[in-house]
């Protein structure tokens, strides 16, 4: 999953720029990556269930004018996430395996946050000021503020949005405590019951 994440957040959308692909492929292969990764989840019961089942109705939503597409999208990246959490912070030694989900985690964050943006942005025009030609604008603010570079080319112009980056900021920031004391405290655990 994170390398079809990485891909087509950022190596598709370089190769589409120059003209090499078709401008639909990384979000196609984004959305594509977003779905066998939930559904890979059925095996955690009910819950895998219905991150995969919210996640196939988001993307049959995708191409429907208006905010709802986003908004569905959102909310089948919240489930994702806190499915990836479950695994990311249980119990257990920290392996590659776990490593890789948190990164996944932290681009499904980013996401999450790019849909709730775009949602905004298409239910009160106006939300967002600077340059926004390219589609994929709001991601590259997600991921700016989710990272704390606040490079200031877009900036949230109303409260909702305001509020919504501020709370990405926070959410980055903490992400990072969290998970990197989790981990340490995973592998101190770990190497405590060990062999000697």
């Amino acid at each position: 999953m994170l390398l079809g994440l990485i891909s087509g957040l950022f190596l598709m959308p370089l190769l589409a720029a120059a003209g090499w692909l078709p401008t639909w492929l990384p979000g196609g292969v984004t959305l594509a990556t977003l779905v066998a990764g939930s559904l890979a989840l059925r095996r955690d019961g009910f819950f895998g269930w219905a991150v995969a089942a919210a996640m196939i109705l988001a993307g049959v939503t995708q191409g429907v004018p208006g905010p709802t597409p986003d908004w569905t999208m959102a909310g089948a990246l919240f489930l994702l996430a806190l499915a990836l959490l479950r695994s990311v912070l249980g119990p257990g030694q920290v392996t590659i395996a776990r490593i890789q989900g948190a990164l996944t985690l932290y681009l499904v964050v980013a996401l999450l946050f790019a849909h709730l943006y775009e949602g905004l942005a298409a239910a009160l025009p106006g939300s967002f000021a600077g340059p926004m030609e390219d589609p994929g604008s709001l991601r590259y603010l997600s991921l700016v503020v989710q990272t704390s570079t606040g490079l200031g080319d877009i900036v949230p112009a109303g409260a909702v949005a305001r509020t919504l980056v501020t709370l990405q900021a926070v959410t980055g920031q903490m992400f990072i405590a969290i998970l990197l004391a989790r981990l340490v405290s995973l592998e101190i655990a770990s190497r405590r019951s060990g062999p000697p």
